[in-house]
């Protein structure tokens, strides 16, 4: 009996070790308690709220901006340049330009033949008569201009006008005029060499008179006048025709 035992106890523990060895690995499970794990502070978020934007971005560009809207009534606004204009430079001429001095005072010699006079008029006006025909003037009569130059010639704010006629016969306009205006030159020259300016000396050949004016058809009135200030000349201009 004990020699049966001993050998049916190896193939009794055989089946039980071989299953002990070839048995699957225990897997332990675990189970954990959430709620008694610390709990960590919630992350503080900011409280202004992040705006996305699908705008892009501003582009600064050194172009101007954009021309206003056109008005009502209008078809176009003129475009306003951001800077002032650049000043305009103007160059010399590549030719030389000839400058003409003013016309120096002719030396007027007295004539023999001349019935030429003065005759004073109001306010500071002269009146000089001529013979017919004649641009001529005796000494007396130069004499007078010459006067009456030194006299008006301190008197820097005052211009003369020299209004001059002269009558030919038949209708030819041209004749007077030309006549007229030699008388006007005459007498400039001796203004000028009495010391007035050339400025102040406005000659007009008026040639034949007028059917009515009743004054002697061959003379020459020197007529002062006041020179305008700066603001009335650039509004009336010059009163002399």
């Amino acid at each position: 009996m004990k020699k049966r035992l001993a050998f049916l106890s190896p193939l009794l523990f055989t089946p039980f070790l071989a299953g002990f060895l070839y048995a699957p690995p225990i897997q332990a499970q675990v189970s954990t308690n959430l709620d008694a794990l610390p709990k960590a502070a919630p992350a503080q978020r900011s409280q202004q709220p992040v705006r996305h934007t699908s705008q892009p971005a501003p582009i600064h560009h050194d172009s101007p901006p954009p021309p206003p809207p056109v008005p009502a009534g209008y078809t176009q606004v003129p475009a306003i340049s951001a800077a002032p204009p650049q000043p305009t430079i103007i160059t010399p001429p590549d030719f030389p330009v000839v400058l003409h001095p003013p016309v120096p005072a002719t030396d007027i010699q007295p004539a023999k033949d001349s019935h030429s006079r003065i005759e004073p008029q109001p306010s500071d006006s002269l009146r000089i008569l001529f013979d017919a025909n004649s641009t001529g003037m005796n000494s007396t009569t130069i004499d007078a201009i010459r006067h009456y130059a030194a006299t008006m010639a301190p008197k820097v704010e005052t211009r003369l006008v020299l209004r001059s006629y002269a009558t030919a016969p038949g209708s030819d306009i041209s004749t007077p005029r030309r006549i007229s205006l030699s008388r006007a030159l005459a007498v400039r020259s001796l203004l000028i060499q009495g010391g007035i300016a050339t400025t102040r000396i406005y000659p007009i050949a008026q040639g034949r008179p007028d059917s009515t004016d009743t004054a002697p058809a061959d003379r020459l009135d020197i007529l002062p006048e006041t020179n305008p200030s700066s603001s009335d000349s650039s509004e009336k201009g010059n009163t002399a025709p």
